[in-house]
């Protein structure tokens, strides 16, 4: 079995429309998953909710109860670097927690939770074949990315970038961020399932004339996410994005 998670419903409406559905069972607080087949493969599909405290909850239920041998998580990112677009695809590479601090213990950098990695891994395997599709499916500008995640929705470019200069200097890989993927990123490692993530742009932080219309973006490419993991599941699939 597959787990395919979104944030939000809007995430995994296509695969609604893909899957047949054999039930809706409630996890808890209002979270639903759909269990039935995407093509040949049994299937739960659910959106995990906004924030890593939501997301690792729901993530870690799923996973203790349907078992997926693969999670694929599908979601919209705000990016803080001129490489990435509105509307661009990202393949990202690795998660950082930017919210959690132990770096008062010896040999603990800031965002690693303690017995855990400093970030989590995308697999490797699955996310060069998920290239691989993307670039048979769609023009879309496609790019690897590392991704910031944490609880905090940033909306000035400045004070990103002050964050991440007093925390993650190193790291030149980070990209974009969200509020939910290291939950989902957490969850998989703790249950040993591998994951790939699959991602839009949904707006520049610091360009105030996006804010209007990021969601609808999502939305726009959620047809072309859905033909790329189409096509990893069968490998074939349609042809136009």
């Amino acid at each position: 079995m597959i787990a395919i998670l979104g944030v939000t419903g809007n995430d995994i409406l296509y695969f609604r429309t893909k899957m047949r559905i054999d039930r809706v069972e409630k996890l808890f607080g209002g979270v639903e998953v759909y269990v039935g087949k995407i093509f040949t493969e049994d299937a739960v599909l659910a959106a995990v909710g906004i924030s890593n405290y939501q997301s690792v909850v729901a993530t870690s239920m799923i996973i203790q109860k349907y078992d997926p041998y693969l999670i694929i998580s599908l979601g919209i990112v705000h990016s803080f670097s001129k490489d990435l677009r509105q509307g661009d695809l990202v393949l990202v590479d690795r998660i950082y927690i930017s919210d959690i601090d132990f770096s008062g213990r010896k040999h603990i950098p800031y965002g690693q939770i303690p017995g855990q990695p400093p970030f989590y891994l995308a697999d490797s395997e699955l996310l060069q074949k998920a290239e691989t599709e993307a670039y048979l499916v769609t023009d879309r500008y496609i790019q690897h990315a590392f991704l910031l995640s944490g609880n905090v929705y940033y909306t000035s470019l400045k004070e990103l970038e002050d964050y991440l200069g007093a925390h993650f200097r190193s790291q030149e890989g980070i990209k974009c961020t969200d509020n939910a993927t290291a939950g989902i990123a957490f969850a998989a490692s703790m249950g040993n399932v591998p994951a790939i993530y699959l991602m839009v742009v949904g707006e520049e932080i610091g360009n105030p004339d996006q804010k209007i219309n990021w969601v609808r973006k999502g939305l726009e490419a959620a047809p072309t996410l859905g033909k790329i993991v189409t096509r990893m599941l069968l490998d074939t699939g349609e042809s136009n994005a």
